[in-house]
């Protein structure tokens, strides 16, 4: 149940965070289903500590806005 905790705690932190700073992507945004896979699989694979999840998510969202912004050139 921790990890379910810590899982939830991380998601929603770093989904806010995204949000303010990129004030243009909807909030049912597909990248927040990515979001929540993301921190479920670093949850289930052992890291517990919700900063780092949350911290693992916003570098894990930066990486997919990168990529995005690439293969669109």
């Amino acid at each position: 149940m921790a990890d379910q905790s810590a899982a939830n705690l991380a998601f929603e932190r770093a989904w806010s965070v995204y949000l303010l700073i990129n004030s243009g992507v909807d909030e049912n945004d597909e990248r927040r289903t990515t979001l929540e896979r993301f921190i479920r699989k670093n949850c289930e694979a052992g890291e517990n500590d919700p900063e780092t999840l949350t911290v693992g998510g916003l570098s894990y969202l930066k990486k997919l806005d990168e990529i995005e912004k690439y293969s669109f050139r």
